[in-house]
């Protein structure tokens, strides 16, 4: 829950932060009882076993997360071709400095994602873990898992360059078409009037791509899925 998506903003009650992963723990006790053979013998075995765990449900979030920064990353992808990078703020959610266009496109990614359900498919793979990679089973050294991790970290960057790419062909058409403009009337200056045609042009391109983002999170969810097997496989 840590590392996952959705616990990672600063408005979320502590009470419920601690709630709901215990509340989970206890769903879950059953499951990870039923795969248990048997504890790890002494302090540091025990202690061991419990750091092994750990690092499992700090990968599994992780993962999630950044398939899930991909729809972020589309937007700061945008962001630096429309403008709008100059405005860049500080996220009082997350702590750190975001972008507009990342900021709302990242927003609207985790309505869809609890829409479509894709909170189920993360607690589903949590629960699938458990048959999966055994308790005290995890091999974190396998030299396997840094390319799982690689592998989602490509596939993320390569759904956000085909998010934004239909904004950025038209920002570039709307560039060559400022730059064309700059030498036939050099009157004009462009510099200026280029930030209002880019936003213009950068915010109706977008607004026919919103709905579609639907067929992205569909996509995304399957992915999420998918790599969080391929990372348990790898575990064991």
């Amino acid at each position: 829950m840590i590392s996952g998506p959705l616990f990672g903003f600063r408005g979320i009650p502590p009470l419920f932060k601690v709630c709901f992963p215990l509340a989970l723990a206890i769903v879950l006790f059953p499951t990870a009882a039923a795969n248990l053979t048997a504890l790890p013998g002494g302090v540091w075995g025990y202690g061991l076993a419990i750091i092994s765990e750990i690092a499992v449900g700090l990968l599994l979030g992780i993962t999630v997360t950044i398939i899930l920064n991909s729809i972020r990353m589309a937007g700061q992808m945008i962001d630096v071709q429309i403008g709008y990078s100059m405005a860049s703020m500080v996220d009082p959610m997350n702590g750190v400095q975001n972008t507009l266009l990342a900021q709302y496109l990242y927003l609207l990614a985790l309505i869809l994602f609890l829409i479509l359900d894709g909170h189920y498919t993360l607690i589903m793979g949590l629960a699938k873990s458990y048959d999966l990679v055994p308790l005290s089973a995890a091999t974190l050294m396998n030299g396997s898992m840094p390319l799982v991790l690689i592998k989602t970290f490509s596939g993320a960057f390569t759904i956000a360059l085909q998010v934004s790419a239909p904004v950025l062909a038209v920002l570039l058409v709307s560039d060559l078409a400022l730059g064309f403009l700059s030498r036939t009337t050099p009157q004009i200056n462009v510099f200026l009037t280029g930030f209002l045609v880019k936003i213009a042009v950068g915010l109706l391109t977008l607004s026919f791509l919103i709905p579609l983002l639907g067929t992205v999170f569909h996509s995304l969810i399957n992915m999420i899925e998918r790599d969080l097997y391929s990372l348990m496989r790898v575990l064991i």
